[in-house]
């Protein structure tokens, strides 16, 4: 996807504007609870975060949300994206409302499809710690109902026999369906993790000397192996020409903040704190196939306090992984995940497994994956003599920094033949998420 450059400024108009498909699906999911109760629960997402924007203030480290109410957390942020943005976190934003768009803008077909209501309340009650599976259930059987089928969910009866997540048929053709989604790996969450624990003391350098500064670094081997001190040293290191640094572990540069940029913008617009935005106008871009970790000071907007109107001190640190052994591990193939999905098929009709997945490790790790992924459907020998097809639905969730955009999502599917068998694959060249119309073969990388 091609990118403008940064030096941009925000339009003054079309700023209280609604989005009324989001505010559809957000309604919906809140009938299915009782309303003093979803009003407690609402209250105490935002005390929540009110209480990490206070952190954040302070240079110190705070979840956004509490995990096990995650159901909540997507109501508050579709409330706020359609309407004011006053509890809007962009990172956040970019995997919930892309999803709630497509529930709404088609909420009458889906509340249409028997069993659809019921599972979206056990999605807010019973198991709002992890409502992305039953979303991604929703947009599948939305899929097959746009494409003619009749489309019903499988009732899950508690200790009953293993059943699959729908029963589509067409004409004489009847499916059955299981839906898997994928979240990102233990791996790839203490990948992460290990990154934001070495660019902590890189940004306390930063305060301590009074500087402030941008850090690249592509590391060499595994994140886990790298020694705690480690960045810091190199970065104090760096901190004097040539501002470069190259050894068995990584190879990085230090250089300061395109400050010229920054505060020519800052001058009209305010800048949520610490967001893609933030980052691309202290380091000149933003590279959407790394990671960062943001640290400064500022002061917040009057009306908007999670927006900076100044920023006095930064340090941005991004990095990469090129390790060969972590791209392994981040790219999981899906061979034990479908031969689970597989025992929930039935025998007497042809089963399809839908495997969702959002793909957060770049480009080289995505690739990997679906070559992965593809290898192993080819040598997989399914026990069940009707399993036909897996259909992988890939998405790529952009923090992007578009003057025309709040969000953007890269959905691509793939099919992958299970078994020797002629069966044509039921539901060709759709998508979940994104405009049909403008489905391309392939995928995004």
């Amino acid at each position: 996807m091609t990118h403008e450059g940064p030096d941009w400024i925000a339009p003054r108009e079309g700023q209280d504007w609604r989005d009324d498909d989001v505010l559809a699906a957000v309604a919906w999911l809140k009938s299915f609870v009782p309303e003093a109760q979803m009003r407690r629960r609402l209250e105490a997402a935002h005390a929540r975060l009110d209480l990490a924007v206070a952190a954040w203030r302070d240079g110190r480290t705070a979840d956004t949300h509490d995990a096990a109410d995650t159901a909540a957390w997507w109501i508050v942020q579709g409330e706020s994206f359609s309407d004011g943005r006053r509890h809007m976190v962009p990172d956040d934003m970019v995997r919930t409302v892309p999803y709630l768009t497509r529930i709404g803008r088609e909420l009458d077909r889906l509340r249409a499809i028997p069993g659809a209501e019921e599972r979206a309340a056990r999605l807010m009650t019973g198991e709002r710690g992890a409502p992305e599976p039953a979303i991604y259930e929703l947009l599948v059987a939305l899929a097959w109902s746009r494409h003619g089928w009749d489309t019903r969910f499988v009732p899950e009866v508690p200790g009953g026999p293993r059943t699959p997540d729908l029963y589509v048929s067409r004409s004489r053709r009847n499916w059955a369906v299981e839906c898997k989604r994928v979240t990102r790996s233990v791996y790839a969450r203490n990948e992460r993790n290990h990154g934001l624990a070495l660019a902590a003391p890189v940004h306390r350098l930063s305060e301590d000397l009074g500087r402030s500064f941008v850090v690249r670094v592509a590391y060499k081997v595994e994140l886990q192996d790298v020694p705690a001190d480690y960045l810091a040293t190199r970065v104090a290191e760096a901190l004097a020409p040539p501002f470069v640094w190259s050894d068995d572990i990584a190879d990085g540069m230090v250089r300061p903040p395109t400050w010229p940029l920054l505060r020519r913008i800052m001058a009209h617009d305010d800048v949520f704190y610490g967001s893609s935005r933030m980052i691309e106008l202290l380091s000149g871009a933003y590279d959407h196939q790394a990671d960062h970790s943001f640290s400064g000071r500022w002061r917040p907007a009057e009306e908007r306090p999670m927006y900076a109107t100044t920023l006095y001190h930064a340090s941005v640190v991004t990095w990469t992984s090129q390790s060969v052994q972590a791209r392994i591990h981040k790219a999981r193939h899906f061979r034990q995940l479908i031969a689970g999905a597989e025992r929930q098929l039935p025998t007497d009709r042809p089963g399809v497994v839908h495997i969702g997945v959002e793909t957060v490790g770049g480009h080289a790790t995505d690739a990997l994956r679906h070559l992965r992924n593809l290898m192993e459907a080819r040598a997989y020998t399914p026990v069940n003599p009707r399993f036909r097809w897996v259909y992988g639905n890939y998405f790529a969730p952009e923090l992007t920094t578009r003057r025309d955009e709040t969000w953007a999502i890269d959905e691509s599917m793939s099919p992958y033949k299970i078994g020797r068998h002629t069966t044509a694959w039921p539901l060709p060249d759709h998508l979940l998420v994104s405009p049909e119309d403008e489905f391309r073969p392939g995928l995004h990388f």
